[in-house]
This record gives C-alpha cells, structure tokens and sequence, in this order.
C-alpha cells in the first residue's frame, strides 16, 4: 500500500501520516476509499462509454430510418447524439449514487458527474487510483470524433 496520498485540494502527492499539504496548506485528509474494496466495474464501462454510445446511435439511426440513405445522412448528421450523451451521464451519475450508497463520501468528486472525464479524474485521485479509466475515455472519444468524420463523408 503507498505512504503517499493525494491532497485533495491541489492533487499533490503527501506522505499519509503530514497534517497538512507543504504545498497548499490544506489539512491532510487520508483518500475516500471505503472499508470494502471498490468496484471499478461500471468506470471501466464509462471509459468506452463514447464509442458504446456511437454503436448505439447508429443502432437507432438504423431502426428508425427507412433506408439505408435516411440511416446514413442520421448518423452523418449527428441526429441521436443525445444518446451518448445520456448514457456517458447515466452511467457516470449511476457510479456516484453507488458509491454514495456503499458509504463512500464522494464530495470531493460527485458533483461533477455531468461532466465525464472531470469525473473519472477526480475519482481516480480519490482512491488513488491509476487514471486508466480517465485516459481511455479520452482515447475513446477521440476515436469517435475521428470515425464521425468518417462517417459524415
């Protein structure tokens, strides 16, 4: 286990047992981390949450549309992009009512749940944690963006 946590008001790493961060003079407070472990279950599905959204979309553009025309010009216009944006803040907002209800203070990252990967990030310094999850979101939707170009041509 790491002697080193992160301050929870400017992100620098201090040993577990200072009272208070050298570098802001915030009091020392140990990580949220629970007495139990903590799934990462549903943040790891969040992180590919922009390319499952992209599936998704492209799944209803191709059930409503009456032709293959109609489905492409859908997706090429961005028609159903509230899809991915309802699952990217459901499941984030689904991982904060979780944690909240297996005891875990979360107010130092729940309130940003609509915003995704401030979210991720938050929490991965919260528990310490490696922030994979918040990289892979990054990367996942940097691919859609890519592949939305694609198909818009």
């Amino acid at each position: 286990m790491s002697s080193f946590l992160n301050c929870q008001h400017c992100s620098h790493q201090i040993h577990v047992s200072a009272p208070a961060c050298p570098k802001c003079g915030a009091p020392a407070i140990k990580a949220a981390s629970p007495t139990v472990a903590v799934s990462s279950t549903v943040v790891w599905i969040l992180a590919f949450a922009p390319l499952i959204g992209l599936i998704l979309e492209s799944l209803v553009a191709g059930v409503l549309a009456q032709n293959e025309y109609e489905a492409a010009h859908a997706m090429a216009t961005s028609k159903y992009w509230y899809i991915s944006l309802i699952l990217n803040i459901g499941l984030s907002a689904g991982e904060d009512a979780r944690l909240k209800q297996d005891g875990v203070d979360t107010s130092s990252f729940g309130k940003y749940f609509f915003l995704v990967p401030v979210f991720l990030w938050k929490r991965a310094k919260a528990f310490n944690q490696s922030p994979a999850y918040f990289w892979t979101w990054i990367g996942m939707f940097a691919l859609t963006m890519i592949l939305g170009i694609f198909i818009g041509r």
